[in-house]
């Protein structure tokens, strides 16, 4: 008891000042109202420049008609969304399978991004984030929703309660992922590339996948460009052992920084150091390894422009813009990238 009062109350000012009130509006009345339910898609035809998000989801639905997704696993079915804006307004529409959702995409040729955010998300926030990388980098986005923050629970326990719904999702995302690729190879996705992008706690999913022998029904080939393990607040220790059986990704990249404030909080709730902070200790030779802190200092979410935040790096944005829309990152241009002064681990994004 007396070692969990002080875990408390060393972490809680740090996760404060490092995470600044996660859930903010989007529980109130005001946000469900901006992002309503609707039964079909409008009568005009969106365009290629329109922002729309395919939502897969493992939250359990609700019977409450304004905030109609939970903060709780289902842990028996997916929902599937076609998201799009229109008017100053989200609209959410419910689909039945992936499949279906991609009818609605307007530029089925432009690139994917497979994307699955860390901790402090309600259905309201992850959508939030995944317009915002679908606007920012002009991709078509799958966001893989689950539910990481409770309004009902203080910081603490929503660190275990959200490192808790990460850890299980791969559950329910092993065959959305195999779905995915099915739909790849049938050429039903357009020719344009693919990126899987794992954010912090989020990382847990493709970790667990793997540690849990769960891989091999989308291992078999490549096709996915390239594997972005961002800031990943999962255990360092044994990232080797795991990241080298991925053999579906033509490049891994993994992002960190060796200040990472929020991933100390992590540390102090774990005591475990995270592989976003310090990825010393046998390191994986198929990943490429590249280090924010000359850049960002402290920071943590840095491919986003978050509102409220400092805005993202513009080389930041360069970097992301290239390794998201599936090219590789050019580690021989001196002016972006120089030998990481991290133990020499990887590379250094430069300002």
């Amino acid at each position: 008891m007396r070692y969990l009062f002080l875990l408390a109350f060393f972490l809680l000012p740090l996760v404060s000042m490092a995470q600044p009130n996660p859930i903010g509006n989007f529980n109130s009345e005001a946000a469900w109202i901006h992002a309503p339910r609707i039964s079909e898609m409008p009568a005009h035809k969106l365009s290629a420049t329109d922002t729309c998000l395919i939502v897969i989801s493992n939250r359990k639905t609700s019977t409450d008609s304004l905030r109609y997704m939970s903060e709780e696993r289902d842990g028996e079915k997916l929902h599937y969304f076609f998201v799009f804006t229109h008017d100053g307004k989200w609209n959410v529409l419910p689909v039945n399978s992936l499949g279906e959702a991609l009818k609605y995409v307007p530029d089925i040729n432009n690139d994917w991004l497979l994307y699955t955010e860390g901790m402090g998300k309600l259905f309201t926030s992850d959508l939030a984030r995944g317009l915002t990388v679908a606007g920012q980098y002009k991709l078509n986005v799958i966001l893989f929703d689950y539910p990481s923050i409770s309004t009902t629970k203080k910081q603490l326990g929503n660190y275990f309660f959200a490192i808790g719904n990460a850890s299980t999702a791969y559950l329910d995302f092993g065959d959305a992922f195999k779905n995915v690729m099915q739909l790849r190879t049938e050429k039903k996705m357009g020719t344009g590339k693919l990126t899987m992008l794992y954010h912090s706690m989020g990382n847990h999913v493709i970790r667990q996948l793997v540690k849990h022998h769960m891989l091999a029904p989308i291992n078999d080939k490549v096709w996915v460009e390239n594997l972005v393990l961002n800031a990943p607040c999962v255990p360092r220790r044994g990232h080797k052992k795991w990241i080298n059986k991925i053999a579906f990704a033509k490049r891994i990249y993994v992002n960190y920084n060796n200040n990472d404030f929020t991933l100390g909080g992590a540390y102090l709730a774990s005591k475990k150091i995270q592989l976003g902070q310090k990825p010393v200790r046998n390191i994986s030779r198929k990943a490429i390894y590249v280090n924010f802190n000359t850049l960002v200092d402290r920071g943590h979410s840095n491919f986003l422009s978050i509102p409220g935040r400092q805005p993202a790096k513009p080389a930041a944005i360069r970097y992301y813009s290239t390794i998201l829309h599936g090219d590789a990152a050019d580690l021989t241009n001196d002016k972006q990238f120089a030998v990481s002064h991290f133990k020499k681990i990887g590379w250094e994004l430069l300002p």
